[in-house]
């Protein structure tokens, strides 16, 4: 039997041709994937510059602002980055919402090489203040405490330490220098606690007397200030003629600073030559008052002086402001929520409640002048004493406390040199509801005192889509 041998000639030319194929599809692909490699590597170059140049601007911003003398860095314009051999430029602008303590700037960065890649980042540069906490203590002594019924709702800082009795709550971050006197107790701390550097205190408030005698106003002797919520004031000042001006007109340069005889003796706060100031009322505008003495806020109006005529205040409130109730995260909120009213109350020595004694001697320094709840809207800064009861800074005994002494309620700041006492842990004299105002983290009434060698930082970073 015979068989047929198939040919296989031209049987390598397929073979040939689909290995050409595979070889040059693999090489297209490939030259696709470098290529495409090359295009991201660019892309993510051209990326990475841009956010490194808005970068660039919005440090070159924040040093400018803390230098010794501040310099102008261009607004709107583009600027190259770096000096040298530029391959970057950013722009930087002010957003809305800025103001003399906060400073909203926008930077917008691009590579050269291609300035369609655009990356952008929004920063709220904020000034270091006092005022950015509800609470600050210069010294905390171990006799006074934070005790169980105590709340604080917002940032607390004390240049020591911290003593706790029991379970007080701190919505706020708590910072301190030196430790935290906690141990065995239960206090709760909402945002943890923080060992801090020192912030140094100014000597004097003489800065704000400057600031009065150039185009604001200067009274001698003690003072009595009634806040009217149309913006005017009635004043009480026996060494200045009339004695009682009614209607005043709060100053252009909104200060108001009180000179007189100084010294630690509470049981002549009424002296006529002292300089301390009385105060109280329904604030519509911005005021800061300081003294070379002692600041009390009593309860009622303090330009009368028989007290079987006086007009209960229930201490100081801004004029058609409201202020939320803390919420679960204790955030108050501020209705309207534009409102600029906002009172600064900068004393010497102390800012005291004003809880007995009156001006007429019929009253004297036995009954009681405040009972019951009280609000103060302020920044408060007791240079060289301390905030609290004005008897308890007397060092008067614990009777001297309002009993019952109700709800002492804070919307705005502490700042004292050492912290005084309120109320007692047995429950005489008042519960303490201090609230932040939070419009003071970014801003602050008519030249308030700033912490020495005060600077500028970053409070809040985030990039535009």
């Amino acid at each position: 039997m015979k068989f047929s041998r198939l040919s296989t000639k031209g049987i390598a030319l397929p073979t040939v041709i689909m290995v050409l194929l595979v070889t040059m599809t693999l090489g297209c692909i490939a030259l696709s994937l470098v290529t495409s490699q090359a295009k991201t590597e660019v892309i993510y170059e051209d990326n990475f510059t841009a956010l490194h140049s808005a970068e660039a601007g919005l440090n070159k911003y924040l040093w400018s602002l803390n230098k010794t003398t501040p310099t102008t860095i261009g607004l709107g314009t583009p600027i190259k980055y770096p000096d040298d051999n530029p391959t970057a430029e950013y722009i930087l602008s002010e957003e809305p919402g800025s103001t003399d303590m906060k400073k909203i700037i926008k930077s917008t960065g691009w590579a050269l090489s291609d300035p369609t890649v655009k990356r952008t980042i929004i920063v709220t540069f904020t000034k270091r203040s006092f005022t950015e906490f509800v609470y600050f203590s210069d010294n905390d002594p171990s006799t006074i405490v934070w005790y169980s019924r105590d709340i604080c709702y917002g940032p607390y800082h004390t240049n020591t330490s911290l003593y706790v009795q029991g379970s007080p709550t701190f919505y706020g971050k708590v910072s301190y220098v030196l430790r935290l006197e906690d141990e065995g107790q239960t206090p709760n701390y909402k945002k943890g606690t923080e060992r801090v550097g020192k912030r140094d205190f100014p000597t004097d408030n003489s800065e704000l007397y400057n600031y009065a005698d150039a185009d604001g106003i200067i009274y001698n002797g003690r003072t009595s200030i009634f806040l009217k919520p149309n913006g005017k004031m009635d004043v009480w000042n026996l060494n200045q003629t009339p004695n009682l001006k009614l209607n005043v007109d709060i100053p252009n340069d909104n200060v108001i600073y009180v000179t007189g005889t100084t010294d630690t003796d509470s049981s002549n706060k009424f002296n006529r030559d002292k300089g301390n100031v009385f105060i109280s009322g329904i604030l519509s505008g911005r005021l800061t008052v300081a003294c070379a003495n002692d600041i009390f806020i009593t309860d009622y109006n303090p330009t009368l002086n028989t007290f079987s005529n006086v007009t209960e205040t229930n201490g100081i409130t801004y004029a058609n402001t409201t202020f939320s109730n803390p919420d679960a995260n204790g955030d108050s909120f501020i209705q309207p929520v534009n409102a600029t009213h906002m009172l600064g109350l900068v004393a010497n020595k102390n800012v005291c409640i004003l809880t007995r004694g009156w001006f007429n001697d019929s009253v004297g320094n036995s009954a009681y002048s405040a009972k019951g709840d009280i609000t103060v809207c302020a920044a408060i800064f007791a240079i060289h004493g301390k905030f609290g009861n004005s008897y308890q800074i007397a060092s008067e005994p614990d009777t001297s406390f309002p009993d019952p002494g109700g709800i002492l309620s804070v919307y705005g700041s502490i700042i004292q040199e050492e912290r005084g006492a309120v109320g007692k842990t047995s429950g005489i004299g008042y519960s303490k509801r201090y609230i932040h105002d939070s419009r003071m983290l970014y801003d602050q009434p008519p030249y308030f005192l700033l912490p020495e060698n005060t600077g500028w930082e970053i409070n809040e970073w985030y990039e535009v889509n």
